[in-house]
């Protein structure tokens, strides 16, 4: 992966998310957009689509589709970034009116995204 792709990484929700009690998410980009898939933890293969067409707001904030496996619907949703490692994630129903979610937790262990000293080293410097 390009230095320029492991920045934008770390500043974006790109990588492997912890969710608050409903499991592992990563989020990938899909076109200009970004989707994020529930991770089965013994393959460590995609899943159920849970985020989706998430398109830049901000430089911190994506807008698109949430969907639901505990009512089977889609929604209205939001992520932002609230610093390198947590994403806020929330979900809007009755015309956007009422918005809940909750925090998730870059797995920091997986997410080949990120830069580590290690890598930083092993590169030649011109």
């Amino acid at each position: 992966m390009s230095r320029e792709a492991e920045d934008e990484a770390a500043d974006t929700p790109i990588g492997d998310w912890q969710t608050e009690g409903k499991g592992t998410v990563r989020i990938v980009k899909c076109g200009r957009a970004l989707c994020g898939y529930t991770l089965n933890a013994s393959s460590d293969d995609k899943g159920e689509a849970v985020l989706v067409n998430m398109k830049p707001k901000t430089d911190a904030q994506w807008t698109g589709n949430v969907y639901s496996h505990d009512s089977g619907d889609t929604y209205y949703g939001t992520t932002a970034m609230q610093g390198a490692n947590t994403l806020r994630v929330e979900a809007c129903a009755l015309g956007r009116f009422y918005c809940s979610g909750n925090n998730w937790t870059r797995i920091g262990g997986r997410s080949g995204a990120l830069i580590t000293s290690r890598q930083t080293l092993s590169e030649p410097r011109s």
